[in-house]
């Protein structure tokens, strides 16, 4: 793991808050010249602690107003059962993350939908359809309280690597 001092940290929460900003305004922030900047963003980027810079849309102005959390079980604990729901999870766009977790269930999924038609028909003719799953239970998002995509980082995070 690379070793983070505080001007990396700083780099790496800037670029959390907003990744558009120029090497000269964070040089500026970090009281460093362009070069050095440039060189420890790159090896930041290199170790892979940012793995990549993207554009975050407001599911509502696109027309995705129906977020869902299903826990799937699945008939059996068996490799290849957990490979093909992989594969099922790999090859659909709308659900935006799943983890493999412990207790009753074996996945929980975060479903970015248009609504509950379109809902209905993903499970009834997609998932319902995968012999490999045995239960779905589904929670309906009424009010999105909070959807942080910044880990916070501190100088304790660095002591630790």
């Amino acid at each position: 793991m690379l070793p983070l001092d505080a001007i990396d940290i700083c780099l790496i929460n800037e670029l959390q808050k907003d990744a558009k900003q120029s090497i000269k305004q964070l040089a500026q922030k970090v009281n460093l010249s362009i070069t050095p900047v440039q060189q420890r963003i790159k090896k930041i980027e290199q170790s892979k602690i940012i793995s990549k810079y993207v554009g975050i849309i407001d599911p509502l102005l696109v027309d995705k107003k129906l977020t869902v959390y299903c826990q799937v079980t699945l008939v059996k604990h068996q490799e290849a059962y957990f490979k093909e729901f992989e594969q099922f999870i790999n090859s659909r766009n709308e659900i935006m993350e799943t983890s493999y977790i412990t207790g009753e269930h074996d996945f929980l999924l975060k479903i970015l939908l248009r609504d509950m038609i379109e809902y209905q028909e993903f499970v009834l003719h997609k998932m319902a359809q995968l012999k490999i799953v045995s239960n779905i239970q589904s929670s309906f998002v009424i009010k999105q309280v909070k959807n942080e995509t910044k880990i916070n980082l501190s100088l304790k995070n660095a002591d630790k690597q």
